[in-house]
């Protein structure tokens, strides 16, 4: 095995150190807005981490009011103020507890960077800001 290909296999094996170590934390704040629902994420960053918290919300039929993004690039903070359909505040607890089970660490897949694979469309959602 050559020094770059080990290089890689160390790298991809210290990122799923850290993923394991900072899980995701998902906090679901019903108090500090007045009009929506605030959902704050926090964990060490990963390629694609935004698309998976917003493709959860867009799942769960939550319309994104307003969004606060911040990255340092090895750790992202992510505010969002939610609506259900109706553009009202959550008010089902189990609506919480499904965005914190979706987004929290049990979720998180470790996939490698060398990995190579078919993937399907029904997975990928296109954003339009």
């Amino acid at each position: 095995m050559d020094c770059w290909m080990q290089s890689l296999k160390v790298d991809d094996e210290f990122q799923k150190f850290v993923l394991r170590m900072n899980p995701p934390r998902v906090t679901v704040d019903n108090n500090s807005s007045r009009n929506t629902t605030l959902i704050k994420v926090d964990s060490a960053n990963k390629r694609g981490s935004l698309l998976e918290v917003v493709q959860v919300l867009n799942d769960m039929n939550l319309h994104i009011r307003r969004a606060y993004i911040s990255s340092d690039g090895e750790w992202f903070m992510d505010v969002f103020h939610v609506t259900d359909q109706h553009g009202n505040k959550l008010s089902e607890d189990d609506v919480a507890e499904r965005i914190q089970q979706s987004l929290g660490p049990r979720t998180r897949s470790f996939r490698s960077k060398r990995s190579v694979g078919v993937q399907s469309a029904v997975e990928h959602t296109t954003i339009e800001l």
